[in-house]
């Protein structure tokens, strides 16, 4: 395999853009119209994923175990996407499915490339192509025999904390297993869309998952506004290591900071801190208005409980400081201005881990802000999981730059 030759036509195909995208999604769906039902109706995003899997793939293309990975992740995450056939039966995502895509790949490089598609180079790319699809099928093996595909799960409760914001339960008919902070996709049938969603609760035993969504697209205001008990939704496998690993210092206090719906992820975390030892925690959730902090009852509630360890604070305190803060309120007694403002006079956090989530900008001001207060980056875990990422990408490219997160679906 010419590797060299392999990077080469990806830099011209890319050079394409949206274009090549486009042409390989209509192609795909004429040679296997049942495989349309597997997208979105509007393909904008899809396209953008489409072509950063491919430029990660190819740049990887001679990293056997960073390939491996990315590939058989890939591979295990897509079991959840499901056709129809002709008679409206659903077909589950099958290997003829990965030959198809692989025959709507190489006529797309044929069409974009012209002259330069030589049979050296195509021969090249389906070496290329079977190589990773291959890894696909094993990796959706392996964890056919953990997971199933996606999870049913019955909406029990629905609760408008706002106009705009809604807070719902659901139970699984498996237990699905995940960590606190990770978030997954999820599905309204009927909309043919998948969401990344953080449960904002710590694993519980009876499998109940609690999600905090604001109207912000189509996806999110049909939760927000339609969703009824007894609804159906459909959950993928859990994913994000980044907020996940707030407990990778255990003996150093824990700086949790929220905006908006960012505070689900940091929620189930600060659950999981409060059923084991209690590790010293300062959570500070930012609004604009007191109208913002939707969740203000159940986090006051969490503070006031013990700690289910054997953490004593030294000063006979709670293990966990709750600060709501806002930007402007009438009569407001608490803290005032951003999060990233609160938190920085709450510290210093030179010796903390910190997590913290919220929109691209309330989470880009935090950081500067901490940065700028003497925090070290490493010291900083972020994720992001908007509706225009696609999470494996993310969680390949974290080694190599930060992230901003967003857990508001559209």
């Amino acid at each position: 395999m010419d590797v060299a030759a392999l990077r080469q036509s990806w830099a011209q195909f890319a050079m394409a853009g949206p274009e090549a995208a486009k042409y390989f999604y209509a192609t795909l769906f004429l040679i296997a119209p049942e495989t349309r039902s597997m997208f979105p109706t509007s393909m904008q995003y899809q396209q953008d994923k489409l072509l950063a899997a491919l430029g990660h793939i190819i740049t990887h293309v001679d990293d056997e175990q960073a390939l491996t990975a990315f590939a058989q992740r890939l591979g295990a995450d897509h079991r959840r996407f499901r056709g129809e056939d002709r008679q409206g039966r659903p077909v589950p995502l099958a290997e003829w499915h990965y030959i198809w895509v692989g025959q709507a790949l190489l006529s797309t490089l044929e069409r974009f490339l012209g002259p330069r598609w030589t049979p050296a180079l195509r021969a090249d790319w389906a070496a290329a192509y079977e190589t990773v699809a291959r890894m696909m099928l094993t990796g959706a093996a392996e964890a056919e025999r953990t997971s199933p595909p996606y999870w049913e799960a019955e909406v029990l409760a629905t609760q408008r904390r706002r106009a705009d914001v809604c807070v719902f339960t659901v139970r699984p008919n498996y237990l699905c297993e995940y960590l606190p902070g990770q978030s997954l996709p999820v599905q309204v049938p009927a909309l043919r869309t998948w969401r990344y969603l953080s449960p904002a609760n710590a694993p519980r035993p009876d499998g109940t998952m609690e999600f905090h969504v604001r109207a912000a697209g189509r996806f999110s205001t049909h939760l927000v506004r339609k969703l009824q008990v007894g609804d159906q939704l459909l959950l993928g496998l859990p994913v994000g290591t980044a907020l996940s690993s707030f407990n990778r210092s255990p003996q150093l206090p824990l700086l949790l900071v929220a905006g908006g719906t960012g505070l689900a992820p940091l929620r189930a975390v600060a659950e999981a801190v409060q059923q084991g030892p209690g590790r010293p925690t300062t959570l500070v959730v930012g609004g604009k208005t007191p109208d913002d902090l939707y969740d203000d009852r159940a986090l006051r509630e969490l503070a006031a409980m013990p700690p289910t360890g054997a953490w004593q604070s030294g000063g006979g305190g709670g293990w966990l400081r709750y600060v709501p803060t806002v930007e402007t309120g009438w009569q407001w007694q608490g803290a005032v201005g951003t999060a990233a403002d609160a938190a920085v006079r709450l510290g210093p956090w030179r010796d903390a881990e910190v997590l913290v989530c919220g929109s691209p900008e309330m989470t880009q001001a935090t950081l500067s802000a901490l940065a700028a207060s003497g925090v070290a980056p490493d010291r900083i875990l972020v994720e992001s999981y908007d509706h225009s990422l696609y999470p494996p990408l993310v969680n390949a490219a974290a080694s190599a730059s930060p992230d901003v997160t967003w857990m508001g679906a559209q």
